[in-house]
């Protein structure tokens, strides 16, 4: 299977229309994918194309599908939260390679395929997709509960403990107050575990590779993630009512960018004491301890009594079977 975090592929400009071979070459790329068969379209009366759906497709390309837009959501959510157009493709190209690799299928990544898999997650829109969506809903309510915010809380009260709480990120320590316990806010961890890592069948345990940085932690790329969620769901109290600010990556991309070069930063500066890969670390260890993945299966020895045995081995001396048995 080919490294997540390998972003360089490119697709065929001009891909080749092939059937679908088996056995695929060592190390695959989103070239080396051929097409099952051209899908088949539903048109107007005025004879226009409409936008394909999945069941345009064959059933092995429908399969690859599914898994390439799951395993996209885990990628972009721990590399590239906020893609362009051309990134959004080549992250598409690796979730795909990676899907059809998985399947010992190649099937091409054609531009309609390529626009399914990114249209399901970050597809660089002006509408909300659909895991931004997500993860602002799971934020939101984590965020209420740890900081004391509610939107039923609208008679301006908010707005002086927003201002502290965006003060110096202050909202990042476990103590907010006191700033105390820096990066230790609950709200990151329980955001995480909401998100991603709910049970064994989550992305964070199904696609570990991608949640799972070069030190053994969760990528700092998630944490900076969660970290301007949580900003974004604090900037809707603001004016003190709630006021609902989207998710976007027009308004957000810089924020998120921002902290991201602020934790590597923070991280050489304070390399001796280690913090953001313990931090990366502890928060990964508390995930996966969340969704049940360590746990050990439930065993239990079958004991054998001797009389048992006893007992079954005279038995059987005594049985023959018949040529009908």
């Amino acid at each position: 299977m080919t490294d997540n975090n390998d972003l360089r592929l490119e697709s065929s400009p001009h891909p080749q229309v092939l059937g679908i071979r088996r056995n695929p070459p060592s190390t695959p790329s989103s070239e080396f994918s051929v097409v099952t068969k051209r899908p088949k379209y539903n048109t107007t009366a005025s004879g226009s194309r409409n936008r394909p759906r999945r069941c345009d497709f064959d059933d092995t390309t429908q399969a690859i599908l599914n898994a390439a837009i799951r395993e996209y959501r885990a990628i972009i959510c721990t590399r590239e939260p906020f893609p362009d157009t051309e990134t959004s493709r080549k992250l598409s190209a690796v979730a795909w390679v990676n899907a059809c690799t998985a399947r010992s299928a190649q099937v091409q990544l054609s531009e309609d395929i390529a626009r399914m898999v990114s249209a399901h997650t970050y597809a660089v829109m002006a509408r909300a997709s659909e895991v931004r969506g997500r993860l602002k809903t799971i934020a939101r309510s984590i965020v209420s509960n740890v900081y004391g915010v509610s939107k039923l809380n609208e008679d301006g009260d908010n707005r002086e403990a927003i201002r502290n709480l965006l003060t110096r990120g202050n909202f990042l320590y476990r103590d907010f107050e006191k700033r105390t316990g820096y990066l230790l806010t609950p709200a990151i961890s329980d955001i995480v575990n909401k998100m991603w890592f709910e049970d064994k069948e989550d992305d964070g345990i199904v696609f570990s590779k991608c949640f799972t940085s070069d030190g053994g932690g969760i990528p700092p790329q998630t944490i900076a993630l969660v970290c301007t969620v949580i900003e974004n769901c604090l900037d809707e109290y603001q004016g003190g009512a709630f006021s609902e600010i989207p998710f976007t990556r027009s308004m957000y991309r810089a924020r998120y960018e921002a902290r991201l070069e602020y934790f590597e930063d923070f991280s050489k500066k304070t390399r001796q004491a280690s913090i953001i890969p313990r931090l990366c670390q502890r928060i990964l260890k508390l995930a996966r301890k969340h969704a049940k993945a360590d746990a050990e299966p439930i065993t239990q020895k079958i004991l054998i009594e001797d009389a048992e045995v006893e007992a079954a081995t005279k038995e059987w001396e005594d049985i023959v079977f018949s040529d009908e048995e």
